[in-house]
């Protein structure tokens, strides 16, 4: 049923993304569109993205307290720790790797010779933008970071002229002044890090936060339903989107950008499937990591066709324990854990869209706007759990996060759904890896699980056979005299 409800969602998108294209064009060549009707196209479009950016913000939260409380409940001490230094690395090298990628093609630029960073900056600055990442991650409420983050701006004043007894001007130029200050915006490196901390704390009281736990994990479930259902309008949304595109369109270097794009992004897939993590699988298990690759081809053809890792999971669990013989054990209790935090694939492309996004205003970054891409991409990740098409939301957030024009993400909602199915590829594949390289570290520990395992379940066939034994003489002794025997004549 959930395989039909995503085949359907994704035959839907595509349908009215062209449906969309073939309006577009009919209008543009036969009518001639007003201000007012075009404010009226916008609305649809307009609608989605504040839906996007209403729901992303609680749904990442959530799923990251709700996340951070399972693997520290589910998994044993060595392995936990060994899945949480997999996955975070795995996840900075994918969007390391992106950043690189993307700063050095320009793909949202017309010409090569343009400048994306603003590297030359002065020390004072440096510090000034240091100083706001540390008071964001320490917020003065958790609340006010859902809406408000801190800004200090370098100001420059001129100074007026001081006479002194002598009658004699002192002229002293400009003086900088640092203006801080809460502005509007999400701060998303403090939720980021706190939901993690708390789903720390929350996992370490145990018992003595059952409740609160109970509720986290209901608003998260309770938000997933709804935004799952939200994103029925997705659809709707872009047909309109794409007949704003069209109609806007002065002229089609836009599409060149695109296809820039789209070549970067299946760049960087590549050389993170096929380079970065054999490479951290052969660096620690000295084995060949290709063969990995062949185990689990079926599992990455269903990823192909599906684009979703939920929906992909009875597969790889096959290749997992038939083919590259991953403990059965570690398999079923990782495997969820792993497929729902490991997206190197999703956070590749963030980091990707976001700065090409950047690139296409003609947006110079700083270094802390650099800082927090990353940080967010990385991270905003691991709370994109069990939804579908959840990269269009994890951008808006980013765009938002870093003071971006949100609404530039409608060329990537366009083909979005079509990335989406190669960015699951390298999902599962990060997934699979992730599998064979534990069970390989591991293999001791989870030898001595299987042994306990056994004996526990020895020792409970013997001491029932002890108890019905026991309970046998007290049965025989006890037992009512029968009507017919001797001792009742």
């Amino acid at each position: 049923m959930i395989i039909l409800k995503e085949s359907l969602f994704q035959g839907l998108t595509l349908l009215m993304i062209a449906l969309g294209l073939g309006i577009g064009f009919l209008v543009r060549v036969m009518v001639t569109v007003t201000k007012e009707q075009m404010e009226w196209i916008k609305l649809p479009g307009d609608l989605l993205f504040n839906i996007l950016q209403l729901f992303a913000v609680p749904l990442l939260v959530t799923s990251m307290i709700t996340g951070v409380i399972g693997i520290n409940s589910r998994l044993p001490g060595r392995i936990a720790v060994y899945t949480a230094m997999y996955i975070c690395g795995s996840t900075i090298l994918a969007v390391t790797l992106g950043m690189a990628l993307v700063l050095q093609t320009k793909p949202g630029m017309d010409h090569t010779m343009g400048i994306t960073i603003n590297t030359d900056m002065p020390s004072s600055s440096m510090q000034v933008i240091f100083m706001d990442l540390i008071r964001n991650i320490v917020p003065e409420s958790f609340v006010q970071a859902f809406y408000e983050q801190y800004k200090t701006e370098i100001v420059q004043v001129k100074k007026t002229s001081n006479f002194s007894l002598y009658l004699k001007a002192e002229h002293n130029g400009n003086e900088t002044r640092l203006k801080g200050g809460y502005v509007a915006g999400i701060n998303m490196l403090g939720l980021i890090i706190w939901s993690f901390a708390i789903g720390m704390l929350l996992s370490k009281a145990r018992c003595q936060a059952k409740a609160t736990v109970t509720f986290i994990k209901s608003v998260n479930t309770a938000i997933n339903i709804i935004f799952n259902w939200i994103l029925w309008y997705l659809p709707i949304g872009l047909l309109f989107l794409v007949v704003e595109n069209v109609l806007d369109v002065k002229d089609w270097r836009a599409i060149i950008k695109l296809v820039r794009l789209t070549g970067v992004i299946f760049l960087g897939l590549a050389i993170h499937s096929f380079l970065v993590l054999p490479l951290i699988y052969f660096v620690f298990t000295k084995r060949n990591p290709f063969l990995i690759l062949i185990h689990v081809s079926s599992a990455l053809f269903t990823a192909m066709i599906m684009a979703s890792s939920a929906a992909t999971m009875p597969v790889t669990v096959e290749c997992c324990e038939q083919n590259v013989k991953v403990n059965t054990r570690l398999c079923r209790l990782m495997l969820p854990i792993v497929s729902s935090f490991n997206m190197n694939g999703m956070a590749l492309y963030e980091v990707i869209a976001v700065i090409f996004i950047a690139q296409t205003s003609d947006i110079i970054l700083d270094i802390s706007q650099i800082i927090t891409i990353s940080l967010t991409s990385c991270i905003s990740s691991f709370g994109a759990v069990g939804v579908t098409a959840t990269g269009s939301a994890i951008t808006v957030l980013i765009l938002t996060a870093v003071g971006l024009p949100a609404h530039d993400a409608t060329l990537l909602l366009l083909f979005e759904w079509f990335l989406d199915h190669f960015t699951t590829v390298v999902n599962v594949l990060g997934d699979c890896y992730g599998l064979a390289l534990i069970n390989h570290l591991c293999l001791d520990e989870l030898l001595t699980l299987d042994k306990l395992s056994s004996l526990e379940r020895m020792r409970s066939t013997k001491e029932l056979d002890l108890k019905l034994f026991c309970l046998e003489p007290y049965e025989e002794t006890n037992r009512p005299p029968s009507s017919g025997s001797i001792s009742s004549k």
